[in-house]
């Protein structure tokens, strides 16, 4: 008789993913409607989240070399979360959180609450950054050998982020009654107590911390010359730039079709965008991460990509004939693949990829590759089009911009795999 059982060794990481992404969804995705309810034009909002992931370039890649040279990765992701709990307290407390018209940008620089807020945030994206590195390596090194099970840790991640989407975004409505304003201190509340609980359970969890005598650099400087590693984080660029634009843009979207076409949606707008989260997430993300052992498996790490791309340039063409915000709702299922099926891959691979003593140094040059150089970049080009061109003809823009990447990317990986391949058989016929 079959009996259900429980591995305890990873049931701390799969409650930890949880509780991080809880506590994450009630800000991180309403941030750039938060920026705009300050006064902040589209201009600045973009800047804001342009700049914003750059601290990545630094934050991961030194987090993980001083944490794969120390061992340790327990103390590093205790004090992350400490630190990610300050600055969202700070940034609940941060005065002069609405206005009713849009300040000059040229004002907006030069007030020092302006510099308060993104100083505060930046913070924040930079502990979060941080933590995303520290988590993955921590959940790779607890997988041993099989790092395609990456997915069924992750999806607890995708459960925490849907169920407090949905949540936090019914509790800011309600809290906002009567008010001319959306406050958003519920939100806050709940991720300052995920975070509270997540310090236990990061407590709680046990890893293999092995010493080894080989130096990090050879190893990585070997690993990072190949070409076939070299193409893959461009992809992870492309994949990261194609990502921050349902971040940044997608509630922008959302809430300029709720003013145009329906302005009688304005009072559940946040119910709304939290419903889309929790689609995402249920919907998308906790399939594709159940499933992503069995598909990457079958498909390999690239051919992913390809499907990734390809859906990103159906989903921006989706958005981009949709009037009622309603409508985003069904499209959301496509988060699935351009999410949690992707990111799994990127995350997989590259702990296929590392050698042992270098596990964190390579997640954080993956990490670096999304959200230290894509991010920015997608933030920086999707601000510039949607200040140009309006939102709808800008989605047009993009869903070209995907296809072309992910005719190249075939192309490409179809020629790098045969280059291997004669390679290999050269290599065969002179011994």
């Amino acid at each position: 008789m079959y009996h259900f059982q429980i591995n305890k060794k990873l049931l701390p990481m799969k409650m930890h993913y949880f509780l991080a992404m809880a506590g994450l969804a009630p800000i991180i995705p309403f941030m750039s409607t938060m920026s705009r309810q300050r006064g902040y034009s589209t201009v600045i909002v973009s800047l804001i989240f342009t700049i914003l992931p750059l601290p990545a370039l630094l934050v991961r890649p030194a987090i993980g070399v001083i944490t794969d040279k120390y061992k340790c990765f327990k103390s590093a992701i205790i004090l992350n979360i400490v630190v990610i709990s300050i600055s969202t307290s700070m940034l609940m407390f941060i005065p002069g959180s609405v206005v009713k018209t849009e300040i000059d940008d040229e004002n907006v620089i030069k007030s020092p609450l302006f510099w308060l807020f993104f100083s505060t945030i930046i913070l924040l994206n930079a502990s979060v950054s941080a933590r995303t590195n520290l988590e993955d390596t921590i959940c790779i090194n607890l997988l041993d050998e099989d790092k395609t099970k990456y997915g069924l840790q992750r999806m607890w991640g995708a459960i925490g982020w849907g169920i407090m989407s949905i949540v936090s975004g019914v509790c800011v409505d309600w809290f906002s009654k009567g008010l001319e304003y959306k406050n958003h201190t519920p939100g806050f509340i709940i991720s300052l107590i995920c975070y509270l609980l997540d310090l236990y359970v990061v407590s709680r969890i046990t890893m293999n911390v092995q010493n080894s005598e080989s130096q990090i650099g050879p190893d990585i400087k070997k690993v990072l010359t190949n070409i076939k590693v070299v193409s893959f984080f461009l992809w992870v660029v492309a994949y990261g730039m194609l990502l921050s634009i349902v971040w940044y843009f997608l509630f922008l979207y959302l809430e300029d079709l709720s003013n145009i076409y329906h302005p009688e949606m304005k009072p559940y707008i946040k119910t709304l965008q939290g419903l889309s989260l929790t689609i995402q997430c249920f919907g998308g993300e906790v399939p594709f991460f159940f499933l992503s052992k069995f598909i990457i498996k079958r498909m390999g790490h690239m051919n992913v990509f390809s499907l990734m791309f390809l859906t990103f340039a159906f989903r921006f063409y989706l958005y981009s004939i949709i009037t009622n915000p309603v409508w985003v709702l069904p499209v959301e299922l496509l988060n699935g693949i351009t999410l949690a099926l992707a990111y799994s891959a990127t995350i997989s691979y590259a702990g296929d990829l590392a050698p042992d003593n270098a596990k964190g140094t390579l997640q954080g040059v993956a990490g670096m590759a999304v959200m230290g150089i894509g991010a920015p970049i997608g933030s920086l080009s999707g601000g510039y089009l949607f200040n140009r061109f309006g939102s709808i003809t800008s989605f047009k823009l993009l869903s070209g911009v995907a296809l072309a990447i992910c005719i190249i990317q075939t192309i490409v990986n179809q020629l790098i795999n045969r280059i291997l391949k004669n390679d290999s058989v050269k290599r065969e016929e002179s011994n």
